[in-house]
C-alpha cells in the first residue's frame, strides 16, 4: 500500500512541472452571442454543432465556449468545419479569455468558416496574441485563463452552422498522473471548467486528489 501511494506521488510530482496535453470536453459548451444573434449548439459522438443566425451583421458573433479554471494555455489545437453555402467572408474567431476579463485571438490565423470546400481543417498550433474587443496593458498569457471560445462574425445578415471537434490544449503545471509512468493510460481532460485525470476507472483533479 505505501509502495502504491509513494508510486502515485512520484507520479504527481514528476508532472508538475511539465507541460500537458488535455482534450476538452465538448459537451459542456455555453452559448456566447451579442443581443441580435440567435444559437442552437447540439453535441453528438465527440462533435459540437452550432448553427446561428445573426442580424446585424460585423456587429454580431455567435458562437460556444467552455470554461477552463485559471489555466496556463501555451497551445490550443482543434479541427474545424465550416459551411459551403455561407457568403460573404465570414470570420472564425478562437479566442482565450483571461481571468480579468480581457479575450486574446490570432488576427495572423486569418481563419474563415465561409467558402467552405471539403472536410475538417486542422489546426495544430495557435495561440491568440492579439486582444479582442479589449486594450488591456499586459501581453496575452500573463494571467491564467478561464475560458476558450469559438465565434463566427460576418458582415451580413446570415443563417449558417460550423463545427468543431478534436478540442486539445497544451498546458503548462500540475495536471495530475504523467501518462509515461504506468502501463495504464490516463486520460486527461476538461468537464465543468476543471482539469480531471481518469485513471484506473477513478478520477482526480488537478492536484492528484481523487474526486468522488
Amino acid at each position: 500500500m505505501k509502495k502504491s501511494i509513494l508510486l502515485i506521488a512520484a507520479m504527481f510530482a514528476a508532472f508538475a512541472i511539465n507541460a500537458a496535453e488535455v482534450t476538452v470536453d465538448l459537451s459542456n459548451y455555453s452559448v456566447f452571442k451579442t443581443e441580435g444573434a440567435t444559437v442552437t449548439p447540439s453535441y453528438n459522438s465527440g462533435v459540437v454543432k452550432v448553427d446561428y443566425t445573426t442580424t446585424a451583421g460585423w456587429d454580431d458573433v455567435a458562437g460556444v465556449s467552455f470554461a477552463l479554471n485559471n489555466l496556463k494555455v501555451t497551445n490550443i489545437a482543434f479541427e474545424f468545419l465550416g459551411d459551403a453555402a455561407l457568403s460573404p467572408w465570414t470570420s472564425f474567431f478562437v479566442y482565450l479569455e483571461d481571468s480579468e476579463g480581457a479575450k486574446f485571438y490570432s488576427s495572423a490565423a486569418d481563419l474563415s468558416i465561409s467558402g467552405w470546400e471539403g472536410d475538417y481543417k486542422a489546426i495544430d498550433t495557435y495561440f491568440p496574441t492579439d486582444a479582442l474587443w479589449c486594450s488591456p496593458a499586459y501581453p496575452a498569457g500573463e494571467k491564467p485563463f478561464v475560458a476558450v471560445g469559438f465565434i463566427a462574425n460576418g458582415g451580413t445578415n446570415s443563417t449558417a452552422a460550423f463545427s468543431l471537434k478534436n478540442v486539445k490544449l497544451t498546458v503548462e503545471g500540475g495536471t495530475g498522473i504523467d501518462n509515461t509512468a504506468s502501463e495504464v493510460k490516463a486520460i486527461k481532460t476538461i468537464k465543468d471548467g476543471q482539469m480531471v485525470i481518469v485513471r484506473d476507472g477513478k478520477s482526480y483533479n488537478a492536484l492528484g486528489a481523487e474526486m468522488k
